[in-house]
């Protein structure tokens, strides 16, 4: 007659087996997004100096806003914008776009270094429609 091992005895030694497998695989680091990022992927540290650059690539005028410091203004198509951040003033900062049309207009964000957010805004075919983008207190940058 064969003796059976407890199912848990069996059960456990598959549990370490693929506890050390898991302490013997190195660890993937993802490298930080930097070019045509999608919302949630940049983050800066909050309190760091930022500089953020709108760039209009689009093929008509957008309107651009970051309240309270900066009313509507119009960007036209090879224009950009640039502002440096403060935290402490600003929190959560916003910056909101639209077109004069009322078209939809997209978002694409780049880190060309560290202390730079490019927002590159173009048209889009269809809807939906990227409204605004915000730096959050945790310092993600989202795309709403």
């Amino acid at each position: 007659m064969k003796k059976r091992l407890p199912s848990g005895f069996l059960i456990e030694g598959c549990l370490m087996g693929l506890a050390a497998w898991l302490w013997s695989v190195p660890t993937a680091v993802a490298d930080p997004c930097t070019v045509n990022c999608r919302s949630g992927q940049i983050q800066f540290t909050p309190g760091d100096r930022v500089t953020v650059q709108v760039v209009n690539v689009g093929s008509r005028p957008l309107s651009l806003e970051q309240p309270p410091l900066l009313g509507p203004r119009l960007l036209y198509t090879g224009n950009s914008f640039e502002t440096r951040l403060n935290w402490a003033g600003q929190p959560k900062p916003s910056f909101f776009f639209w077109s004069q049309e009322r078209l939809p207009v997209r978002v694409r964000l780049n880190r060309p270094s560290p202390d730079i957010l490019r927002v590159e805004l173009y048209d889009a075919p269809s809807e939906p429609s990227d409204r605004s983008i915000t730096i959050e207190p945790d310092g993600r940058v989202s795309v709403k």
